[in-house]
């Protein structure tokens, strides 16, 4: 097993956490406290349901097509042999992955404690068209709307637990590596430029009655007025750029990549996702592009870090054999230094 993928994530999860920290100076949550750990126990959570879904998807599949193919039914024991299981390195991936994410709370102290001017009075005036006739439609349910909404870190997990069970250790760690660098970046961009987002600045044009987000907004407000504790999830009212909708985009890429057939139900989910954000008002449309273009640069970064990790990996390997050679010893194989 290699292990350039999670030195490149403990790397990376370590510098960006420091920095944050930094940056927070007084207003900093402690760095192994409650809020890392909630967020890590979170994490595993969801990471082990998504792998029970996606462990049964998969022997169902072997079931039928050992069915189609031989006419007989499998037996459970060989089936359970047969369906694929993550290893023990996809659960420290997600560990470490969901420490750097925890991190990311300093930024919202501080995006919290020092934002003063808003940017929603400019870019209401840019979009409000756009959001009177969105809200004028028949489709605006905002319980459908919300639960699209809701579905972000099923569908963003389930495909974790795929990678998990295919065993496709690279490809994970560089889209947790991606989602890492993107939540500390989106933070850094909101105390740049922040913006409240359509449901603060006009919230009696957003009916949300009876959903998860009508709990979750006057939630966001207490926080930004000092009232409840940063609990290591709350981001606050940041809507620029929308780190939901750069997940989602996370989430079709990083799944087309291994399987390029989930383009047919992640995109046109993604677009859901988008709209969701809207007519819930959680965002402005120029948030989604925001949130597209900063994931995509924190992907690309990933797969660069993951690139040099391998190529500094196997250097080592090569000198490290060149000097058994020296020696008169054997040289470890390259076919033995990876999975």
């Amino acid at each position: 097993m290699t292990l350039a993928p999670y030195i490149v994530l403990v790397t990376v999860t370590c510098v960006l956490s420091v920095i944050a920290s930094a940056v927070a100076g007084a207003h900093a949550v402690h760095p192994i406290g409650t809020n890392q750990i909630s967020v890590v126990i979170g994490f595993l959570f969801f990471f082990v349901v998504a792998l029970t879904f996606a462990m049964l998807g998969d022997a169902v599949r072997l079931a039928r097509r050992f069915n189609r193919e031989n006419g007989a039914q499998i037996g459970l024991r060989a089936l359970s042999l047969a369906a694929g299981k993550p290893g023990i390195g996809s659960f420290l991936l997600v560990i470490i992955a969901a420490y750097g994410v925890g991190a990311s709370a300093n930024l919202a102290e501080v995006y919290r404690v020092e934002s003063v001017v808003w940017n929603d009075e400019w870019l209401w005036e840019i979009e409000q068209d756009l959001f009177h006739a969105l809200l004028a439609l028949p489709v605006n349910v905002p319980k459908f709307w919300d639960a699209i909404y809701q579905t972000l870190w099923v569908v963003v997990f389930l495909g974790l637990a795929g990678l998990a069970c295919a065993k496709k250790t690279h490809a994970m760690a560089a889209a947790l590596c991606g989602v890492v660098i993107a939540f500390h970046l989106t933070r850094y961009v909101a105390i740049a430029i922040p913006s409240a987002g359509p449901v603060f600045f006009q919230p009696d044009l957003f009916e949300l009655s009876g959903t998860g987000s009508a709990t979750l907004v006057p939630l966001l407000r207490e926080y930004m007025a000092g009232h409840v504790a940063q609990n290591g999830f709350l981001p606050g009212t940041q809507a620029f750029p929308s780190l939901h909708v750069g997940l989602a985009w996370c989430a079709v890429v990083v799944m087309a990549g291994a399987w390029r057939w989930t383009l047919w139900f992640s995109l046109p989910w993604f677009v859901l996702n988008w709209l969701a954000t809207l007519f819930l008002g959680w965002h402005y449309a120029v948030d989604g592009i925001g949130g597209i273009a900063v994931m995509s640069l924190a992907l690309v970064i990933a797969h660069a870090l993951m690139r040099i990790g391998s190529w500094c990996s196997s250097l080592t390997l090569r000198m490290r054999g060149e000097g058994m050679r020296a020696c008169g010893g054997e040289p470890v194989s390259r076919a033995e230094s990876v999975e």
